[in-house]
């Protein structure tokens, strides 16, 4: 069943086989940025529309200003790519700044990844909602049946990611390419129609003159710049998924990255142009800020997305703009998928430092690192839950992680290339370090004040909830690691003398214990191996629960002439795992250098309903004596329906007996 939704694992040598192209690795690995552009316009204009429709006029070159800053990251990022490892950002950070830089990187990318998930689905179950309205009233449903989808597919693998995802992503880019291009032609030549909403009234949230002028100004225009930097989130994608890439992996890395900022920033300009000479707005609360025909809206009012509305402009409705609205949730769906190979990629080398579980950790196999999808899975639908399909809501929360890592990772260059420049003799490889350097420094520079913009505008709106999760993260990991450190120094194997002498001491004696719930062919065979073990001492233990049983059995014990006494403890409230665990315990504690062995039998069924109708006693009497010093838990399976050695007819129960009892020696012969 586990293969048949999970797929086989892959054997080590054909990870590599699993290289893309560049063709490949940009509809699945750029998704991410490419999708951003069906919401971030959207988060611009909502800003602007605190100034009402007076706001609105900037909106292209709040897209400009974005786009721009897109290109300068993309062009440091791929200037810098030599320098990023084939295990990502956090690799790079760990090696050049330490642990702690390193665990505040990767506790931001998850944070990231987490909520590239949860946005790109409420995204694209606003889309689906556009097209089909009847839906609304189960949009959190929907949501997390396209969460329950994507995560079956993702635990079958990559490979079949990377042949369907050109589908959605190519799809989309040719239809918004239709789309811009046909609309910029309606606008040149006047027949470009208004959308839907350019009769709305906006109502500002105060006065108009003060918020587009001065101070007021400044801030309207930084808020919807940290809205709108969402669409810069996708970038790391790229750099922390580079061994999925075909060789050569950093140069088809960097060309992906330069056509995923070229594409992305000609789309948002585009996009934004569009929108304002459709006159489409979209508001925070509209129950509080927009009035339709006078008067305003119910609580169920759904607000078309600007894409949406852009395109019905240019196509004037019809069988085309659900075209494009279906492949935009294709290429959301596709973003989605992307964290889905980001997040285990790097949960998978943050668990390899003992950061995360060990259980992170599982490389190499086709299930695409199970635990860290489920555990991705689980923490979105928490969040959808939570927010529902309210993007704008997410969007406050989103883009802090990403600019906390993408940070990290150029100071992280920055700083090994100016140690490289200042050990560096040459004077023409010093000009090369010194204009390296003067790159990385300018995508510092602007990704650092991009995340001081966007705490400034964005703390209070919900980005001290990023925050919190990153703090938290981080704590988690610090924790994990002491754990481990706690164990390995618990169970190291000391090097002197005396170590290596108390190591080698053999325990003073062995005491058999076996335990003797009915007497039946499993504690027969038990018997026979404690017997054959040869210990100091052996006797067989039983607890009385119901009299008339437990004299059935003592019976049963006699007939059966092992030289084994039976020991019957006493339960007055009819639990057999506490008297057995206080009997080892005393035996325990009267002879601490002994070693006592319970043999525990237990019958082994042939399918896995079959171990639900049974009774779990033996194995809540090894779980509660695993906890025991010097107890050891011997395990002794009986296959239900199967042959066994000494399943043989026997005269009577004494022949048996005797069997067993000659059993040891036979195998020495």
């Amino acid at each position: 069943m586990a293969n048949s939704v999970w797929g086989t694992p892959a054997h080590r040598a054909n990870i590599e086989s699993l290289g893309l192209s560049k063709r490949r690795a940009l509809p699945l690995l750029g998704a991410d940025g490419i999708s951003s552009v069906a919401y971030a316009p959207d988060e611009i204009v909502l800003m602007l529309s605190f100034a009402g429709t007076a706001g609105l006029v900037f909106s292209p070159w709040v897209a400009f200003g974005i786009s721009l800053t897109l290109l300068i990251v993309v062009g440091t990022y791929r200037y810098n790519i030599s320098q990023i490892s084939e295990r990502g950002d956090y690799m790079l950070v760990h090696n050049r700044l330490g642990p702690v830089p390193a665990m505040i990187q990767g506790a931001s990318s998850m944070v990231d990844y987490l909520l590239t998930v949860a946005v790109s689905i409420a995204s694209g179950t606003t889309y689906i909602i556009s097209v089909f309205p009847q839906l609304q009233p189960y949009n959190r449903g929907i949501a997390l049946g396209l969460l329950l989808l994507i995560t079956i597919f993702c635990l079958r693998g990559l490979r079949s990611m990377g042949r369907i995802a050109p589908i959605p992503t190519y799809s989309f880019l040719v239809l918004l390419g239709l789309t811009i291009t046909a609309g910029i032609i309606q606008h040149a030549l006047g027949t470009l129609h208004s959308a839907t909403s350019s009769h709305y009234q906006v109502i500002p949230q105060g006065h108009v003159q003060n918020l587009v002028t001065g101070v007021g100004l400044a801030m309207l225009l930084s808020r919807a710049f940290s809205s709108g930097a969402v669409a810069i989130t996708g970038i790391s994608t790229v750099n922390n998924s580079m061994r999925f890439f075909a060789s050569p992996k950093k140069h088809n890395a960097a060309r992906t990255l330069m056509y995923l900022g070229l594409i992305s920033a000609v789309l948002m300009v585009g996009i934004t142009y569009l929108v304002k000479k459709t006159g489409a707005v979209v508001v925070q609360d509209p129950q509080r800020f927009l009035l339709v025909d006078g008067q305003k809206v119910g609580a169920d009012f759904h607000q078309i997305p600007l894409l949406f509305q852009i395109t019905d402009a240019v196509f004037r409705g019809g069988w085309m703009t659900e075209l494009v609205s279906l492949a935009t949730v294709g290429i959301l769906m596709i973003a989605a998928v992307t964290a889905f190979i980001g997040f285990p990629l790097l949960t998978s080398t943050i668990a390899e430092h003992q950061y995360l579980p060990v259980q992170l950790s599982a490389r190499y196999s086709r299930r695409l690192f199970s635990n860290a999808v489920i555990m991705l899975s689980v923490s979105a639908a928490v969040l959808l839950l939570i927010f529902g399909t309210d993007v704008n809501a997410l969007i406050q929360l989103y883009i802090v992680g990403a600019f906390t890592s993408m940070s990290l990772t150029q100071c992280a260059v920055a700083w090994h290339r100016f140690r490289t420049l200042r050990i560096t003799l040459d004077q023409m490889e010093r000009r090369k370090l010194f204009r390296d350097l003067a790159v990385t420094v300018l995508g510092l520079m602007v990704t650092v004040a991009a995340l001081i913009v966007v705490l400034f505008t964005k703390l209070t709106q919900g980005a001290w909830i990023t925050l919190i999760l990153i703090a938290a993260t981080v704590g988690l990991m610090l924790m994990t690691r002491k754990h481990y450190e706690t164990v390995d120094e618990d169970l190291k194997l000391g090097s002197d003398d005396d170590s290596l002498a108390r190591a080698r001491v053999l325990p003073a004696r062995v005491h058999a214990l076996i335990y003797v719930p009915r007497v039946r062919k499993p504690v027969a065979l038990a018997v026979a191996y404690a017997r054959a073990s040869r210990p100091s001492s052996i006797e067989a233990i039983a607890v009385n629960v119901v009299e008339e049983r437990t004299k059935a059995m003592t019976t049963k014990w006699e007939q059966l002439a092992v030289p084994v006494p039976l020991t019957i403890l006493d339960s007055p409230y009819r639990d057999q795992v506490k008297p057995v665990r206080e009997y080892v315990r005393r035996r325990a504690e009267t002879s601490p250098g002994d070693v006592t062995v319970v043999y525990l039998p237990e019958y082994v069924v042939s399918h896995w309903w079959e171990s639900l109708i049974h009774r779990r006693t033996v194995h809540r009497i090894a779980h509660q004596l695993r906890r025991e010093n010097g107890v050891v838990i011997a395990s002794v399976p009986w296959n239900i329906g199967r042959s066994h050695p000494v399943e043989k007819p026997q005269a009577s129960p004494s022949s048996l007996a005797q069997e067993l009892s000659q059993q040891p020696d036979e195998r020495r012969k």
